[in-house]
């Protein structure tokens, strides 16, 4: 299985957004006919970008009588705390992420 370089979007759940392909320059498509061409490349880049929910980091309460709101919880994966925006790799198998390292 393929790892892709990515980075944890932590909202109400835990997600592996991919880094993606580059994203296209329209500049490079102003030719008759390149347009089309360019809004598939953009659908494509768009969809390279789309969050993918990761199962293998948990949410866990700091305090247990406290409500739970974000900064009352920790986001652990392999005994690690997890930050928003953390840079990482994953592996994405159907609809579901598995996060295979964290970048400090």
């Amino acid at each position: 299985m393929k790892t892709i370089p990515g980075k944890i979007v932590i909202t109400d759940k835990v997600y592996f957004e991919p880094d993606g392909s580059e994203k296209p320059d329209k500049d490079n498509y102003n030719g008759y006919g390149s347009i089309m061409i360019f809004n598939q490349k953009i659908k494509a880049y768009e969809a390279s970008k789309q969050k993918v929910e990761v199962e293998n980091v948990f949410r866990t309460e700091r305090d247990a009588w406290t409500p739970i709101r974000v900064y009352d919880t920790m986001n652990i994966f392999n005994g690690e705390e997890v930050i928003s925006n953390q840079s990482c790799t994953a592996e994405i198998k159907g609809n579901k992420a598995t996060i295979i390292s964290l970048n400090k």
